[in-house]
């Protein structure tokens, strides 16, 4: 896999002959900004870019920022900015960078660049390296696509002096002096065996929630302040956020172990012992290394469920509803271990006209249907498992990763309402909380609202089925329907050519407006009168589906995994991916491919248009070989 990887970056790497940095710089479109940024606030490295033999041309690597990932007003950087973003005298090529090898940058005081390596991709700081090109006469260019923030010239000791991490410093300043101030004042210049570091610190808010008697008690026990303080800072290693985003092992810090965990939301929480934190500021570069704000306190674990979700902000609508619940809320602040799954407001907001209209005994059902009485962390809730709420139902578990970026994400379903498990393992005194995305046993979306909210986007299936004319119906309540829903991801790939640059069946259909009609039918076969789910559905029992075009579909059970085809037709038969998505008036099946690829009157005009371009292909050549017998 190294040498793959070593040959694929190698092969990116354009060798722009003859060239200096500042002409191929001219040449790349893509980093017109940063081009003229150097031109106009720091002409003098233009100059020297520009350089070329018989001079003596100054050697540079360069991380350029693509134009599509500026974030910034580009007339908003400084001259320090455009010099961090320079190494000069080395030509450092991006396939014989190692993990956490450092070179220091142009800007002033020359501060430290750091550069990873997870999996087959190439960082510097967070920014990942995305191509290179080599100019023989003066260095080489790195293509980027986040820009560099040039560090701050405090190292770790004096940074946490600042506003936002002044509770995180009365805590360290209350600890006798030892290895945690030894690290946060680590230096390279004076060899120390803690440098660089990584620090996680809680942010001053996060701190203030915590009451002034629990702090004073954690301050005055000298043993477990020096843990809890230790498991925040991880010693000769820099982690950014790109590399811990792809570490799945256990990191070593000063005290206990820390592991990363991927939200569903793209952002990143660290857990040590039974406390996470979601990090809400990171990348801060410091000189001594990285530092990460996040929103709690690490390895230390000081309120009970029911108390946080009462402190956090975005579960107020679930704390109203909670109050008068006398039997969770003693659940869920009482010794017992137990496990909740967290609804955030919007959801509540959402879902307002559904819950108003349950009666008192239901509301109170649908609270007990997010509560184990085990504690389950994220990883013990596995995939394909059943658990029992307090209410009886049961609970299920579906874990799915994203081929593409590996991504994995855990779902759970209640009277098949799925909720997709947004940040995870917040650890408590008495038990675990999972914030999730929907409330469970709760249908509250309508179809097309279902097809527009599911993670796996959809967007084009809404469009196909308002084109069909069915939206207006499956908005309604007054009927259910069973939809099978494709993925853009999918619609997308179907709607290209072929390795031979062929018309596909997809494309055709899509693209041709001679088949309106047969497309408004094939969209009509994935919709279905009825609710029906697969829970009866085994390698014996395959119930046929009459659709809206007037056909029939048959789901069936093969080695565990749910399928849906056409009746009498071969090659129609499209994966369910995600099942039995309960909505207001009916269910959701999301497959990965048309109910449809087999249709005779496509395939006939696939292999038409397949013909003609053979033709004008032939035509085409003989035309240049008889110009060619002219010429001669």
């Amino acid at each position: 896999m190294e040498k793959l990887y070593i040959f694929t970056l190698l092969c990116i790497v354009h060798y722009a002959a003859g060239l200096n940095m500042w002409e191929v710089l001219l040449q790349n479109s893509d980093l017109s900004k940063i081009t003229q940024v150097i031109q106009e606030k720091a002409p003098h490295i233009k100059d020297q870019m520009a350089s070329s033999p018989p001079s003596t041309p100054t050697i540079y690597t360069f991380f350029a920022l693509v134009d599509s990932a500026w974030t910034i007003d580009p007339s908003s950087m400084t001259v320090n900015q455009v010099l961090y973003h320079l190494v000069r005298y080395e030509k450092l090529a991006a396939s014989t960078l190692e993990n956490m090898k450092k070179s220091q940058s142009l800007a002033s005081n020359s501060p430290l660049l750091w550069f990873s390596k997870v999996g087959s991709k190439v960082y510097v700081n967070q920014a990942e390296i995305t191509s290179s090109i080599s100019t023989p006469s003066n260095g080489i260019i790195h293509k980027i696509n986040q820009v560099l923030v040039d560090p701050s010239s405090n190292n770790a000791e004096s940074y946490i002096g600042t506003p936002q991490t002044l509770g995180f410093k009365s805590l360290v300043d209350a600890l006798p002096r030892g290895d945690v101030h030894e690290a946060l004042a680590s230096s390279d210049h004076a060899r120390d065996p803690n440098f660089p570091i990584t620090i996680f610190v809680p942010s001053t808010v996060s701190l203030n929630k915590i009451s002034d008697s629990i702090k004073n008690e954690l301050k005055n026990d000298t043993n477990q302040l020096k843990k809890v303080l230790e498991s925040h800072i991880i010693k000769q290693h820099v982690y950014f956020t790109s590399h811990l985003r792809g570490t799945t092992a256990e990191i070593p810090t000063l005290g206990d172990p820390l592991k990363t965990i991927p939200n569903s939301d793209g952002s990143l929480s660290v857990k040590v012992g039974s406390s996470s934190a979601k990090i809400i500021h990171g990348n801060i570069a410091i000189k001594n290394g990285v530092l990460h704000i996040i929103d709690n306190i690490l390895n230390f674990v000081y309120s009970t469920m029911w108390s946080t979700i009462k402190e956090d902000e975005l579960l107020s609508q679930l704390e109203t509803k909670l109050l008068g619940q006398t039997e969770i809320i003693n659940g869920l602040q009482d010794t017992s271990q137990g496990t909740y799954f967290c609804p955030p407001d919007d959801a509540f907001i959402e879902a307002s006209s559904a819950y108003n209209r349950l009666s008192s005994f239901n509301r109170t059902q649908i609270l007990k249907m997010h509560w184990l009485s085990t504690t389950r962390t994220l990883n013990d809730l596995g995939n394909g498992n059943s658990y029992t709420t307090a209410s009886g139902s049961t609970l299920t578990t579906q874990v799915e990763i994203n081929e593409t970026t590996n991504e994995r994400r855990t779902y759970v379903m209640v009277d098949h309402v799925r909720a997709l498990v947004v940040r995870s393992d917040i650890g408590t005194k008495n038990g675990i909380l999972h914030y999730i995305d929907t409330i469970l046993g709760l249908p509250y979306r309508t179809i097309p609202q279902e097809i527009s909210h599911n993670s796996l986007t959809m967007n084009r299936m809404n469009i196909l089925l308002s084109e069909a004319g069915l939206t207006s119906s499956l908005e309604e309540q007054t009927n259910q329907w069973t939809v099978f829903a494709v993925t853009d991801k999918d619609l997308v790939a179907m709607n290209k050519t072929d390795a031979n640059n062929q018309s596909t069946f997809g494309r055709i259909l899509f693209t041709d407006n001679r088949y309106n009609d047969l497309k408004t039918k094939i969209v009509k076969r994935h919709v279905v009168s009825g609710r029906f789910y697969t829970d009866g559905v085994t390698e014996t029992n395959t119930p046929n589906l009459v659709t809206q075009s007037g056909e029939s579909l048959v789901m069936f059970r093969r080695n565990n995994e749910f399928y849906v085809s056409l009746v009498g037709m071969q090659n129609t038969e499209a994966k369910i991916v995600q099942r039995d998505i309960a909505v207001t008036n009916g269910v959701v099946m999301v497959v990965n491919d048309l109910i449809s690829s087999g249709d005779p009157e496509i395939s006939a005009s696939t292999s038409g248009s397949g013909t003609l371009t053979t033709s004008l292909a032939l035509i085409f050549t003989m035309f240049i070989f008889l110009l060619n017998e002219k010429r001669l």
